[in-house]
């Protein structure tokens, strides 16, 4: 993937009443969108540290976990996932099993303290040779490659920078530099998102993180029927298809909020894979 090159990848995808929406398709530069940027930090912290294996943690249809069997796999280092529930079979698990990633299955319960101190020492202690990297490819590290999705683009023309938000990690990696036009729509009612958002990087204010939750809806991939009408109009319209998790959402609520105006960039971080059934 070259870098500085994003700037062939921007589209009008709405232009009208005094609103134009650009999207960055970060599909079209890498199937695995926004998460090659994300895990940037965390291979290079890994590799000096004399590691060989890589650990996190996902749902069975988390693109952090297809991209992180993806992307060791092309460099050569043993990958482990740890998922949240049963074990079954999905297309996700599938590509990652065949990339030959480890999965282990864990119960809800135990999936919860996925963010405590405790959880992670205890995956190290079973495999010692391991970086463990957290949910979502997020936290410092993760914010460290993120800058480069907008290589090549000039942010000057933009009023507003929006993104849909899971864990936050890109969302805090395009802080700086997109400074205070950058809005993050997180797709689940967290209230106690914004604090670990800024655990990644503590020196942000509180303030300076702009979340909107317009766009939620219900949750994780918890699609309403007009959500799906709205699927298929953009892909027959502007030939997009877009993932059910993040950017669907995302993009049904800004065609459909008329109070905006100006000249926005949207950044559609991909997701597609999940979507497979």
């Amino acid at each position: 993937m070259e870098e500085g090159t994003h700037s062939t990848h921007l589209r009008s995808v709405l232009d009208k009443k005094g609103r134009k929406l650009t999207m960055l398709n970060l599909c079209g530069i890498d199937s695995l969108g926004n998460k090659r940027f994300k895990l940037k930090g965390f291979l290079s912290e890994a590799k000096r540290q004399g590691k060989t294996m890589l650990i996190s943690v996902g749902g069975n249809r988390s693109n952090h976990l297809h991209a992180l069997a993806h992307i060791g796999k092309e460099i050569n280092m043993s990958t482990i996932g740890v998922v949240r529930g049963e074990e079954i079979a999905t297309p996700t698990l599938d590509d990652c099993k065949a990339k030959g990633m480890v999965l282990h299955f864990v119960t809800r319960n135990e999936f919860i303290e996925r963010h405590s101190s405790d959880f992670t020492a205890s995956w190290l202690e079973r495999y010692p040779d391991a970086f463990f990297i957290p949910e979502g490819g997020s936290g410092f590290l993760g914010t460290l490659g993120v800058a480069n999705m907008l290589s090549g683009i000039d942010l000057s023309i933009y009023n507003r920078v929006v993104l849909p938000v899971g864990s936050g990690g890109t969302y805090m990696g395009l802080l700086d530099l997109a400074d205070v036009k950058l809005w993050g729509y997180p797709m689940v009612r967290d209230t106690s998102l914004k604090e670990r958002m800024q655990d990644f990087l503590p020196k942000v204010n509180s303030s300076d993180i702009q979340l909107d939750y317009a766009a939620a809806g219900r949750g994780f991939a918890k699609l309403r029927p007009e959500d799906l009408e709205f699927k298929d109009y953009f892909l027959k319209e502007k030939n997009v298809l877009l993932d059910k998790t993040y950017n669907l959402k995302l993009a049904r609520h800004l065609f459909q909020d008329e109070s905006w105006s100006g000249h926005w960039l949207w950044i559609n971080t991909g997701g597609l894979q999940a979507d497979r059934e």
